[in-house]
């Protein structure tokens, strides 16, 4: 089976499997471009099993938020979450992730969105594969801030939503009642 319809039908499947448990919830369709080195990365990840990343946006009893600031975007806040590794539901991934990223436990209430992401071959457009994103909400379920993940910068809990968050940050605003 080529790499585009394993995770084509793979992608398709979890997205079943998540609205089966947690009822309807938005599904986004993106397609990007990648250049060869970094295509030919992805879909050797995806052979192995990978199927994309995962997130959450979790709230205390307060109603705070967890934000982090990641290497990557230093100067922007964003919520916890990475990359899947191969075996691991996409809940999993998210509790592993904000685990090591923060150091708190959550457990997971629904699906936010989710993502599928069509990735083409620059040069050759009829290369591609499928990847999905999935962001949860959350709830604080223990543990305090303590960041093992190196790239991580800090992870904070906000009453309100700094000015600098990343765009897709912005999009939970309207489920988060912090007022």
């Amino acid at each position: 089976m080529n790499i585009e319809k394993k995770t084509r039908e793979e992608v398709c499947r979890r997205i079943d499997r998540l609205q089966e448990g947690y009822g309807p919830f938005p599904v986004h369709e993106e397609t990007v471009e990648n250049n060869p080195d970094y295509f030919k990365q992805g879909e050797e990840m995806a052979e192995e099993g990978w199927i994309g990343d995962a997130g959450a946006w979790i709230t205390d009893d307060a109603n705070r938020v967890l934000l982090i600031r990641h290497e990557g975007s230093p100067n922007e806040w964003g919520i916890p979450g990475g990359g899947h590794k191969p075996g691991e539901t996409m809940e999993e991934t998210t509790r592993r992730e904000v685990r090591e990223e923060t150091g708190v436990e959550c457990t997971i209430t629904g699906v936010n969105y989710a993502r599928r992401k069509t990735i083409v071959l620059a040069p050759n457009p009829g290369e591609r594969y499928c990847m999905l994103t999935v962001i949860f909400n959350a709830e604080y379920d223990g543990g305090s801030i303590s960041i093992s993940d190196e790239e991580v910068l800090e992870a904070k809990w906000f009453s309100e939503l700094p000015e600098n968050v990343l765009d897709f940050v912005e999009e939970h605003v309207s489920t988060w009642d912090s007022h």
